[in-house]
C-alpha cells in the first residue's frame, strides 16, 4: 500500500521534483522507496541524520525565479514517535503540492492521522484530503493543495488531530537547534527553529525566533557563538558519548565538553557542571507516557539487554524492539512490551551511556514495570529518585498487580518529571538564565455542606505536591465564622497556601454554587475536590502529568479503591485506567477554565453534576482520559449520596477486600484534619 501511495503520487506530479523523506528505519533505509523510478532531481532524505540548520536544498526549486515548492513530498516514519521527531526537522523541507504522511504502524491505542484543520481560511487551498489504513494498524494521509502549502504546518496538523483537539503544553523557552540529532531535542515542536552554527539567530521584525539556542555536536570543538542577544548551550549527542568514542579518547566521563555562555562575554568560559540529565536528549512525553498501560500481571519478564550488537527489548528468544544507537524508545515498541510482567536491565547492553539512560528513562515514563540491580555510576543521569526505584522492587513483587502498578506509578512519576521534554528545556533555560513563566496554576474547587469535614478536606489539599493550587473553598448554607471553619481555615493558611472563602446561601442549587466558585478562581487550570474521600499527596501532580501527556481535555482518576464505611470495609476494584474513556470519578476531575467556558459551565441541577459534566465534554468533542486511580479513595456510607447505590454494589464489583481502611501505599496514609487535633469522630454523608 505505502509503496503504491508513492508510486501514484511521482506519477501524478508531472515536472516537478519530489522530496521522499523516511524516519526510525535505523540506517537501514526505507524499503518502501526500494522500487520506486526517480527523476534527477528527486532526492531521498534521511531525516534521523539530517542535522538541524541546514534547509534541504532541491535543484529548481526555491531560487529566483524558480518554483516555490515541489510536487510531492512524502514523510514514511516507522512509528508515531518517529513521525513527530520529523516534525521539528520538516522546518527546513521545502513546501509542496502533494503531502504524504505514513505511519507504518502504530499500537492500538493511537488514533488515526487524520489532520485538525488550522483557523480560518489558512487551509482554503485545501483541494483534496485522502485517509486510508495501510495492514493492520498503519496508516496513510494524503493532502493536496494545488498551490502548495508549508510541509512543517501541514504535518503539525496531521499530528495534532492525532493526539487529540487539544494541543497541551509546548516546551519554553522557544527553542533553536543546530547541528546532529536536534530533533531529538524538540520532537514534536514545528516552533522550534533551525539556525546557523554561528548566529546570529533570525529575526521576525524585530525580535529574534527564538529565545535559547542548543548546538549538539560529535565531540569537536565549536566554533564562537555571535549573537549578544540569545544564549546558546553546546551539548554532545550520543554518539559523541558512545564507549568506542569514550574508550578509543581514553575519557570514561560522559558529559565533558558541555558549555554555556551568555553572549557579549567574549570567548564562552565553563560555567558551574551542568545536572548530568541537562545532557541527555530527552523524552517525549506525548508519545512515551503510561497510556495503554496494561494491569495483568502474569506475563513472563522481559529484558533490555545486548542481542547482535544492539540494545534490544527480549522475550526469551523473542526480540520485541531494537533500540536505536541515540537510545530512542518508540511508541510502538511500548506497546509490543506491554504483555510483560515486567523488564530487567542488563546495563552491558548499550551502546554509551547517554543511550543507555534514554532509552530505560522512557521504559520507565511510559510505566512498564522496570527493574535491574544496582545501577552502575556511569548512569548518574538517570537521576537519584529513577535509579534507586529499579533497586527498589523484585521481580517477585511484580507478580502482584497492586504492587506491580505502584511500582509502575513511582517510575513513570520519576522519569516523567526528570527526563521529560517540558522538564528539560525548562531546566536548560534556568542554566542559561532565561526567564520562564511560572508553572500553571491550579485553582481546586470545594463545595461543603458540613462544617466538620472543612478541616479533614483542606488537610488532604495542603499536603499536595509538585504543583501550584489555591483553593476556593464554598461553604454551602453555613458561616465561615463557626470555629471548627475558622480554626481550619487559619491553620491552612499558615501553610503558606492561598484560599478564598466564599458563603453560598444555603437553597442555592449544587451546579450554581459551582460556578460561583469556578467564578472567584484565578486559575487557568480547575480540580473538583470531594470534602470527605481520600487523596495522596502526588493526586493532582499525577492529573497535572496526566493532562500534559493525554492531550485530553479533561483528566480524572479511577474509583478503584472504595471504603465501605458502614461495614468498615475497603474494596479494590481493577479497572482499566491509562486510557480514554468517558467516565471518571467526580471527586477528581480536573479541566482546563476554557474548556468550561465551552460547556457552558456546570449545569444548575442538584445532583448528577459530575456525569452531567463528562457528558457534555463529550458532547462538544471533547476527550476525556481516565489516570489511573491509587491516589483516590471514594467514601461511601449509608445515604447522602447522589450516586445512589447500595454497599453489596460495590462488593460484588471488587476484586479484593480488607477489612477496615487499607489505602494504596501511593496514599501514604491520611494527614490529622486541619484544625481537629482529635480527628473526625461524626460523619453523615452529603452530596457529591
Amino acid at each position: 500500500m505505502i509503496t503504491s501511495v508513492l508510486r501514484q503520487g511521482l506519477r501524478t506530479r508531472g515536472n516537478e521534483p519530489a522530496v521522499l523523506c523516511h524516519t526510525g528505519f535505523q540506517g537501514r533505509g526505507c524499503v518502501y522507496f526500494d522500487w520506486l523510478r526517480l527523476g534527477v532531481r528527486d532526492r531521498i532524505v534521511d531525516l534521523d541524520t539530517r542535522p538541524m540548520g541546514e534547509p534541504v536544498r532541491v535543484r529548481g526549486v526555491g531560487g529566483r525565479g524558480e518554483a516555490e515548492e515541489v510536487g510531492l513530498l512524502a514523510v514514511v516514519a516507522a512509528s508515531l514517535t518517529d513521525l513527530r521527531r520529523s516534525l521539528t526537522t520538516a522546518v527546513h523541507l521545502p513546501p509542496a503540492v502533494h503531502l504524504v504522511a505514513v505511519v507504518a504502524d502504530m499500537p492500538g491505542h493511537q488514533g488515526p492521522l487524520l489532520p485538525a484543520p488550522p483557523g480560518i481560511n489558512e487551509w482554503h487551498g485545501l483541494q483534496e484530503l485522502r485517509l486510508r489504513r495501510t495492514g493492520k494498524s498503519g496508516w496513510v494521509c494524503e493532502l493536496f493543495f494545488p498551490g502548495g502549502t508549508d510541509t512543517a504546518s501541514a504535518l503539525e496538523t496531521v499530528l495534532h488531530g492525532t493526539g487529540g483537539r487539544r494541543r497541551g503544553p509546548r516546551p519554553v523557552p522557544l527553542g533553536g537547534l543546530h547541528g546532529p540529532e536536534g530533533a531529538l531535542w524538540r520532537s514534536g515542536d514545528a516552533s522550534a527553529s533551525g539556525v546557523s552554527a554561528t548566529g546570529p539567530v533570525p529575526l521576525r521584525r524585530v525580535t529574534p525566533v527564538v529565545d535559547l539556542v542548543v548546538r549538539t555536536h560529535d565531540g569537536g570543538p565549536p566554533p564562537d557563538w555571535e549573537d549578544e542577544a540569545v544564549p546558546c548551550l553546546d551539548l554532545e549527542t550520543t554518539a559523541a558519548g558512545s564507549w568506542e568514542r569514550l574508550t578509543r579518547s581514553g575519557n570514561g566521563h560522559h558529559g565533558s565538553g558541555h558549555h554555556t555562555w551568555r553572549p557579549g562575554e567574549g570567548a564562552p568560559p565553563r560555567v558551574r557542571e551542568a545536572d548530568p540529565a541537562e545532557l541527555v536528549a530527552p523524552i517525549d512525553e506525548r508519545v512515551i507516557n503510561p497510556c495503554g498501560f496494561a494491569r495483568k500481571s502474569g506475563g513472563p519478564m522481559g529484558d533490555l539487554t545486548v542481542h547482535d550488537q544492539h540494545a534490544v527489548i527480549r522475550d526469551g528468544n523473542k526480540v520485541l524492539a531494537v533500540i536505536p544507537e541515540n537510545g530512542t524508545v518508540t511508541d510502538l515498541d511500548i506497546g509490543r512490551a506491554r504483555y510483560l510482567r515486567g523488564v530487567r536491565v542488563d546495563w552491558s547492553g548499550h551502546s554509551g551511556p547517554a543511550a543507555a539512560v534514554r532509552a530505560v528513562a522512557s521504559l520507565a515514563a511510559a510505566g512498564v514495570p522496570t527493574v535491574s540491580g544496582p545501577v552502575p555510576a556511569w548512569a548518574s543521569a538517570l537521576g537519584h529518585p529513577l535509579a534507586d526505584l529499579l533497586t527498589a522492587a523484585g521481580e517477585e513483587a511484580l507478580r502482584d498487580p497492586l504492587l506491580r502498578e505502584e511500582h509502575s506509578i513511582r517510575l513513570r512519576r520519576a522519569a516523567l518529571r526528570t527526563h521529560g521534554q517540558l522538564t528539560r528545556w525548562r531546566s536548560l533555560a534556568r542554566r542559561a538564565g532565561v526567564p520562564l513563566p511560572p508553572d500553571p496554576l491550579v485553582s481546586v474547587v470545594m463545595c461543603t455542606r458540613r462544617p466538620e469535614m472543612v478541616g479533614f478536606a483542606l488537610a488532604q489539599i495542603a499536603r499536595q505536591r509538585h504543583v501550584r493550587f489555591e483553593v476556593v473553598l464554598t461553604l454551602h448554607g453555613f458561616s465561615a465564622d463557626l470555629p471548627e471553619v475558622s480554626s481550619a481555615v487559619a491553620e491552612f493558611t499558615a501553610t503558606g497556601a492561598r484560599v478564598i472563602v466564599h458563603e453560598a446561601p444555603a437553597d442555592q442549587v449544587f451546579g450554581a454554587v459551582l460556578n460561583d466558585a469556578v467564578d472567584r478562581a484565578s486559575g487557568p487550570i480547575i480540580a473538583k475536590w470531594d470534602d470527605d474521600d481520600w487523596y495522596g499527596p502526588e493526586h493532582l501532580a499525577d492529573l497535572m502529568l496526566a493532562r500534559t501527556y493525554s492531550g485530553a481535555d479533561l483528566v480524572g482518576s479511577s474509583t478503584d479503591y472504595v471504603y465501605l464505611q458502614e461495614l468498615d470495609l475497603t474494596a479494590w476494584r481493577s479497572y482499566h485506567s491509562e486510557l480514554p474513556s468517558p467516565h471518571v470519578a467526580g471527586g477528581t476531575i480536573l479541566t482546563d477554565r476554557s474548556v468550561l467556558e465551552e460547556v457552558g459551565g456546570f449545569r444548575p441541577l442538584p445532583r448528577a453534576i459530575d456525569s452531567q459534566l463528562l457528558l457534555a465534554v463529550r458532547r462538544v468533542g471533547g476527550r476525556i482520559y481516565r489516570a489511573h486511580g491509587l491516589c483516590y479513595m471514594l467514601r461511601r456510607v449509608a445515604e447522602g449520596h447522589t450516586w445512589n447505590e447500595d454497599p453489596g454494589y460495590f462488593v460484588r464489583k471488587s476484586t479484593k477486600q480488607w477489612s477496615g481502611w487499607r489505602p494504596s501505599a501511593l496514599m501514604e496514609g491520611v494527614p490529622e484534619p486541619l484544625g481537629r487535633p482529635g480527628g473526625v469522630t461524626e460523619y453523615t454523608g452529603g452530596h457529591r
